[in-house]
C-alpha cells in the first residue's frame, strides 16, 4: 500500500511539472471575445427587419410588452403598452452597446423604458424613489437567431426579445395595441366597485394597475365567497390573464375592450374573444367583508400607530379631489385611533403631516368620536372637533375632507394588501381613500 501511494504522488508531481502556467482555456483574449459578443449583438439587433417584440418582467413581477426597432446611428424606436399614448405613438431615443463585466445594452436617453424606472411616482404611479423598479441598463445573457435574453443591471428586470414579424410591427403602427389598452375607459365608471357578469356568475373585479394584477370576487350558490387573483399582461387584442380563472365551465382567459357605451354607462367587453359582456359600476361589494372595518381600526390601535394616505380622497373620478397635495409642505394624511382624550372622550385623530425644517410636523387635524361598527360591514365616523390651527391654504381641503368622512352612511373597508386598505363611501361608492402603512 505504501509503495502504491508513493508511486501515485510521483506520478502527480510529474504531471504537474509538465503543465504550463500560461496555458489558457480560451483561444482568444478576453477583450477580443467581448468585442465579438458586442458585434454579434449589434448585428442581431439591427438585423431584424421588423424589429423586436419584448416581454419585460420588472422585479415587482409586473409584465409589460414593448416593441423595439434598432437603427443605424445607435438610435432605437419603441412602442410600449404602458398606456394608450405609449402604445400608439413611437418614440425614438439612443442606445449603445458597451463592455462592462459582460456585454451590456444601455438605453442612454430618456425613453418609454425609463418610465418604468423613473423614481417620481407621479410619472408611473410606483413608489417614490423607486418607480416601478424597471431598468434601462441590461446585461446581454444570450443572443440566438430569433431571441435575445437580457437582465437588468440594477433591479434584475428580465427581458426577452423575440424577432418580430411584419404583422407584429403593424399591430403597433396601425393602432391595434392602443385599442387593446382601452381599459382606460374603466375610469369613466365612477363607482369603486365594478361588476362583470359571465355565464351566470357576477364577478366583482379589482384592477391593480401598478402590479398589473386583477382580482375576481364572487359568491357561489351557497353564498360562500371566492377570490382569485392573477397577474395580467396585454396582447394586441386585450388583457390576458397570466393564470386563467377556472370556475367550472365559466373560465376566463382574456378580456378585450369593445369601447365605452355612454348611453348605458358601461364598458363593453368580450370575454375569451367571443363572449359579449359588460363591466358596470356598483354601490356596494358583492359580499362585504364584515370584519374589515374593525380589523382596520384595531390593527394600528393595538400598536399605538396610524394609517397613512398620500393623496386623500378620490371623488367622482378625480384623484386627490380636494387638493391636499397642494397644501404647502404637505407630506401625508394620517388616521390615528385613540390618539388622545378630552372631557372623558377618547378621540381618533385625522391629521395633516407636513415637512418641516427639522423633519415631519403634525400641526393640525380633526378629532373624531370612537367609530361605530355596523353589522353589515360599515364604519361610521362622527366629528368631535378641530385640533390645532388650520392654515388658510388648507381650509378648503380640510373642510371637504371632513364633510366626506362625516357622511352618516359610513364606509366599507376593502383590504387590498397586508398593510393596505381602501375605505369606500357606502353612500354611492364614488368617494374613497387609500390607507397604508
Amino acid at each position: 500500500m505504501r509503495n502504491t501511494l508513493i508511486f501515485f504522488i510521483l506520478a502527480l508531481l510529474i504531471f504537474s511539472g509538465c503543465s504550463k502556467d500560461d496555458d489558457s482555456v480560451f483561444d482568444q483574449a478576453p477583450d477580443v471575445r467581448i468585442n465579438e459578443a458586442i458585434a454579434k449583438a449589434d448585428t442581431a439587433l439591427k438585423g431584424a427587419a421588423y424589429g423586436w417584440n419584448a416581454r419585460i418582467v420588472t422585479s415587482t413581477g409586473s409584465i409589460f410588452q414593448f416593441h423595439f426597432r434598432f437603427n443605424e446611428g445607435n438610435r432605437v424606436s419603441m412602442y410600449a403598452d404602458i398606456d394608450t399614448t405609449t402604445a400608439g405613438t413611437a418614440r425614438e431615443s439612443s442606445y449603445r452597446l458597451k463592455a462592462l463585466q459582460q456585454p451590456a445594452l444601455i438605453f442612454d436617453t430618456y425613453s418609454y423604458l425609463h418610465i418604468l424606472s423613473d423614481p417620481d411616482a407621479v410619472v408611473n404611479g410606483g413608489e417614490y424613489g423607486e418607480g416601478l423598479k424597471g431598468d434601462f441598463e441590461y446585461s446581454i445573457d444570450t443572443v440566438a437567431a430569433d431571441s435575445i435574453l437580457l437582465t437588468g443591471r440594477f433591479n434584475n428586470t428580465r427581458v426577452t426579445l423575440y424577432k418580430a414579424t411584419q404583422a407584429d410591427a403593424g399591430a403597433w403602427q396601425n393602432g391595434e395595441w392602443r385599442n387593446a389598452l382601452s381599459f382606460q375607459y374603466m375610469s369613466r365608471i365612477l363607482e369603486y366597485f365594478k361588476r362583470l357578469p359571465v355565464n351566470g356568475t357576477t364577478y366583482e373585479i379589482h384592477f391593480n394597475q401598478l402590479a398589473r394584477s386583477i382580482t375576481f370576487l364572487w359568491t357561489d350558490g351557497a353564498g360562500a365567497m371566492h377570490s382569485f387573483t392573477s397577474a395580467y399582461y396585454y396582447d394586441s387584442k386585450g388583457l390576458v390573464l397570466a393564470r386563467p380563472l377556472n370556475n367550472g365551465n365559466a373560465g376566463i382567459n382574456t378580456i378585450s375592450s369593445n369601447g365605452w357605451d355612454a348611453t348605458n354607462g358601461v364598458m363593453r367587453v368580450s370575454v375569451n374573444d367571443d363572449l359579449p359582456a359588460t363591466i358596470s359600476g356598483a354601490t356596494k361589494p358583492v359580499k362585504p367583508d364584515l370584519d374589515a372595518p374593525t380589523r382596520w381600526w384595531q390593527t394600528v390601535y393595538q400598536q399605538d400607530s396610524y394609517w397613512v394616505s398620500l393623496e386623500g380622497f378620490h371623488v367622482n373620478g378625480v384623484d386627490d379631489a380636494f387638493h391636499v397635495r397642494s397644501i404647502p409642505g404637505f407630506a401625508f394624511l394620517l388616521f390615528w385611533p385613540a390618539f388622545g382624550s378630552q372631557a372623558g372622550v377618547t378621540y381618533d385623530l385625522q391629521g395633516y403631516v407636513s415637512q418641516a425644517q427639522g423633519g415631519l410636523s403634525l400641526d393640525f387635524g380633526s378629532a373624531w368620536m370612537p367609530p361605530l361598527f355596523t353589522t353589515d360591514g360599515r364604519i361610521i365616523f362622527r366629528i368631535y372637533g378641530t385640533l390645532g390651527d388650520v392654515p388658510v391654504a388648507a381650509t378648503t381641503a380640510f373642510n371637504n375632507t371632513n364633510t366626506v368622512l362625516a357622511d352618516a352612511n359610513g364606509f366599507y373597508l376593502v383590504q387590498t394588501g397586508n398593510s393596505r386598505y381602501d375605505m369606500v363611501s357606502a353612500r354611492d361608492a364614488r368617494s374613497w381613500i387609500t390607507w397604508e402603512r
